[in-house]
């Protein structure tokens, strides 16, 4: 026996910053697989403001007719290769970037790892976290977060805390 009932179907689509043109992968694998997606933080003394994030979604045909007359575009074979990709971090981020969210990544581990070492600042992290209404690991990046900003002055001035302590006053 058939029956037929009504269903919702989400998608992720796509659409164009530029021209408003909508695709999704389901109905137009070619479009979708040759859209650009722009995401990257604004550096220091950018046009686009310090700091701030800058993102857009553009189908090929609008960046070729917007940016077509400057790209170089290489005839290349994509099973043997005469350019080397980057990684995909450093498609993202700019390479200082990319180097301070590396090390910002290792030192959270490290606080990470020293915190877990006890049951009672595990109790209190878990105290937080619910007072918060966020997970424990979101309790040790923000105090992380609140550790390096409150160290920044003695990390730009190439003091450890230690060295800025022993500091006469």
């Amino acid at each position: 026996m058939l029956k037929y009932k009504a269903v919702s179907v989400e998608r992720l689509i796509c659409i164009c910053d530029r021209c408003g043109r909508v695709t999704d992968k389901e109905t137009d694998m070619m479009d979708w697989q040759e859209r650009f997606v722009i995401s990257c933080r604004a550096g220091y003394g950018s046009v686009f403001g310090d700091g701030n994030f800058v993102e857009g979604d553009f189908f090929q045909e609008c960046i070729q007719s917007v940016l077509g007359k400057w790209l170089r575009v290489t005839d290349d074979d994509p099973f043997d290769s005469k350019h080397n990709p980057v990684n995909e971090a450093e498609k993202i981020l700019q390479n200082y970037q990319f180097d301070r969210l590396q090390e910002s990544r290792r030192r959270q581990a490290e606080f990470t790892n020293a915190i877990k070492e006890g049951n009672t600042l595990r109790e209190k992290r878990l105290k937080l976290a619910e007072q918060l209404g966020v997970s424990e690991e979101q309790v040790v990046g923000l105090a992380f977060d609140y550790l390096m900003e409150s160290t920044s002055k003695e990390l730009v001035a190439n003091e450890t805390p230690q060295q800025a302590a022993a500091k006469p006053d």
